[in-house]
Order: C-alpha cells, then structure tokens, then sequence
C-alpha cells in the first residue's frame, strides 16, 4: 500500500471538516492506538496541534479543520498499522460511529429505529444509509459548503457514494483507502438492524475515480 499527498491541488482538501468529526475519530483513534502511538500519528501528519487538544463536540464548522485535516489522520492511521492496517481503521470507523450514534440526532433518529425493525433488512438498510446522506447534507448546507452524498441501488447491494470524500482529500493510492467508512457503515448497520452486513469499498478518490463508493450488502451475514 503507498499512499502520497496528489500532486495536483485538491479543492476537496481544502473544505472545511465539521469540529465533531474530528473528535470522534480522535476519540475512537486513542481508544485503539493508545494516546503516545496516536500522538506519534499526529505529528508525523501535520496534526500536531491536536495533541492533547481535540476540537470541541460541535456539530459546526469552526473554519479550523479541513477535509485534508481528516485525510492526513486516516492515512497516518494506515501507515501506522501497515499490514494489520485495514482490520484496525475498520474498527476505529466502528468507534467513531458508535460515538456519532450517542450525540449526533441529526443523523441517526432513535424514534424510527423502532419501527424500521419491523421491515425487510433491504429497507432497514437503505433508511439508515438514506439518514447517513442526509444528515451529512444538511449539516454542510447549514454552514455554506456543498458536499454530496447519496445513495444507489446497486442489486445485490446499497452503494454509498461520497463525492467529496473526507477520508482521502488530497491523497493518491494504489489502492482503496477509506476503510474507516466501512467501520462507520457496519456499526450503523448494526445499530439500526442487530445484524452485520458486509460492506466493501469498490471506488476511491485516491485511485482516480471520481467519487468514493463503498457497497453495502442487502442481506445480512448468515
């Protein structure tokens, strides 16, 4: 796996990231990492000022964190794994969504939960991926920036689609990268549905394409 900063100039980098995002994934990068080995991560990606200083629980844009903020933590994570990289950043998507899931109702409505269990695993999957794209949406429009997020039906499979993806701004792989999303689609999965769903990135930002998609099983694992 090598991962590089794009030599041609990403506006996706530049956008701002919202503050609670940041937290959470810090947050849930400490848990797994521990807090020497994620303040070996921060400094050698340029994040240092988040050393003993994690943004506030904002769901805002504070204008102080960008999307290439976000890139450079996830890429450090993965060079910092190396080849346990994938199975260690799924879990800190996982940790990261759990922590979303706990203070973030803009996105995960707790009301519809109950009565989105009562429907075949299909749909339970699309509301929470529906409520996922949303939710990001709006808390984006409300601050002033476009990203765009939606969701396609793929067959067998939801795609997850991230135009503007905060997990590889500015980067340039040789492989697909944004495992951290993956970790944040099962854990909703979970939390919406009690069941595991297998979740695959097939497109990345880093390797060229267009956008980020990651596709997300209708069925859940027997």
């Amino acid at each position: 796996m090598d991962i590089k900063d794009n030599s041609k100039k990403d506006p996706v980098a530049k956008l701002y990231l919202v503050d609670a995002y940041m937290r959470w994934a810090l947050l849930a990068a400490e848990e797994v990492v521990g807090k020497q080995g994620l303040a070996v991560v921060l400094r050698s990606n340029n994040l240092e000022r988040f050393i003993d200083h994690y943004p506030p629980e904002l769901l805002k844009i504070s204008g102080e964190i960008t999307l290439g903020d976000y890139a450079n933590l996830c890429a450090g994570l993965l060079t910092f794994f190396g080849r346990a990289g994938k199975s260690m950043v799924v879990r800190i998507g996982r940790l990261t969504s759990k922590y979303a899931i706990e203070k973030q109702s803009a996105v995960y409505n707790v009301t519809a939960r109950t009565a989105a269990r009562l429907m075949p695993s299909a749909m339970q999957v699309k509301i929470v991926l529906d409520s996922m794209a949303d939710g990001y949406r709006k808390l984006y429009q409300d601050a002033g920036q476009e990203l765009h997020f939606r969701v396609e039906d793929r067959g067998h499979s939801w795609g997850f689609v991230s135009v503007e993806c905060p997990l590889c701004a500015g980067k340039k792989a040789d492989t697909h990268i944004c495992w951290g999303r993956i970790g944040t689609l099962k854990e909703s999965a979970f939390w919406l549905t009690g069941k595991e769903f297998e979740v695959e990135e097939v497109e990345c930002r880093a390797m060229g394409d267009p956008a980020c998609v990651w596709e997300v099983s209708k069925t859940p694992k027997s």
